[in-house]
């Protein structure tokens, strides 16, 4: 799963999710729900951030869910809107952050919802937005 979104293949990405899933980036305030809203997320995200990687430190599995502690990190060069709408221009600096993901796998191994935690206000600082 970390290679796939490592290899920021927007259809290889989606292929992991179920069609009604729901998909929450520490940035938004709401979760993104349905695969054609995911792929414009994850297509605005790795345009703005064309280097985005995803490191996991610790996952653990109980049932149909994973918990995972991860780094996340990359370097503003593209612009980007957010899914409420906010636009920022590529600032060329870069972020790294560590995070925690929730991840619920429906019953034919697919991603029904993917959260993850983080802290948006200290990603802008080190974008200096």
């Amino acid at each position: 799963m970390f290679a796939v979104v490592n290899s920021r293949n927007v259809d290889n990405v989606l292929d992991q999710y179920a069609e009604d899933a729901t998909f929450q980036g520490f940035a938004e305030e709401q979760p993104i729900r349905g695969k054609a809203a995911i792929r414009t997320a994850l297509t605005n995200g790795f345009v703005a951030f064309p280097d985005w990687t995803i490191e996991p430190r610790t996952i653990s599995i109980v049932g149909n869910e994973i918990l995972l502690v991860n780094s996340v990190g990359g370097t503003h060069d593209g612009p980007y809107t957010s899914p409420m709408g906010k636009s920022y221009p590529a600032t060329h600096r870069k972020f790294s952050q560590e995070q925690m993901t929730r991840v619920v796998l429906n019953e034919k191994g697919k991603v029904q919802s993917m959260k993850a935690f983080g802290n948006p206000a200290e990603v802008l600082r080190q974008l200096g937005i």
